[in-house]
């Protein structure tokens, strides 16, 4: 399972962003968890072609069951609302509905360290773990909805397809979502209905359910102190002109961990 999903734009990084799922990464996760999904079933099986869309070929002179024991086509389309402009029923389309920023704090989390335990060892085998600061922390969350239209020819479709993507959120792939940073609230199958499509009927179906996401932000720690240098020059000092023989030059490093293991 993979999304399409990466950084156009230089801002995230000059900035220390190293998560911010609001709009593009939940969609695309959604699209990836739902054709993951439906690639194991049998009869509603998704496919895609060589490219890495839904393999929608022509059905002419193909038997009615292709797809189901092949990949020879996909049996169902998964994909962005408005991305596809044929016609390929059964489909599942997700539509994004915007989000709406949460904080978790008043100061956003400002100014919470983030540390690295370093473990340092002495010459007699003494071992002690030392936590320096790598980060600042900042950290919100967005809350918005998604939107999932089932369309198809059947009633049956429809039926089969609402109830499979219902608990497909609602049980199934909650965990998926939840460790990929998208926590889904129950979600709520809306009322059937259906359209004239030129000939023929369109029976519809639409599935919506609210998310969280969050954003965080590390700014790196700079200017840590790595070691101390103590120098001591020998020389006699009641002589107002004396001159520092580089030889009794005395020059000693002294690391952070180093003093505050002697000192432990």
């Amino acid at each position: 399972m993979s999304t399409n999903n990466f950084a156009r734009s230089d801002l995230q990084n000059l900035y220390h962003y190293v998560q911010y799922s609001a709009l593009v990464y939940p969609k695309e996760m959604i699209i990836a968890v739902l054709r993951d999904f439906f690639s194991r079933d049998s009869y509603y099986h998704f496919t895609l072609d060589e490219y890495g869309f839904a393999k929608t070929v022509d059905h002419t002179d193909l038997p009615l069951n292709a797809g189901i024991y092949d990949n020879a086509t996909t049996r169902v389309f998964i994909g962005e609302n408005y991305r596809y402009d044929g016609i390929h029923y059964p489909a599942i389309l997700v539509k994004a509905n915007g989000a709406k920023y949460v904080p978790l704090s008043a100061n956003r989390e400002a100014g919470a360290p983030l540390y690295d335990p370093m473990v340092y060892e002495d010459g007699y085998g003494n071992q002690t773990t030392i936590y320096t600061p790598r980060a600042l922390l900042f950290a919100g969350v967005w809350e918005g909805s998604i939107t999932i239209d089932i369309l198809t020819r059947s009633l049956r479709s429809r039926d089969d397809l609402a109830e499979l993507v219902g608990i497909c959120f609602a049980d199934t792939m909650f965990d998926t979502l939840r460790v990929a940073g998208i926590v889904v609230k129950p979600p709520n199958i809306g009322s059937p209905s259906e359209s004239e499509d030129r000939n023929d009927k369109l029976f519809q179906q639409t599935i919506t359910f609210d998310i969280r996401t969050e954003w965080r932000r590390e700014v790196p720690v700079q200017n840590i102190i790595d070691s101390i240098l103590f120098t001591v020059d020998l020389a006699y000092l009641e002589d107002k002109n004396h001159v520092t023989d580089p030889n009794f030059a005395i020059e000693t490093k002294l690391t952070l961990a180093e003093n505050i293991i002697k000192n432990i």
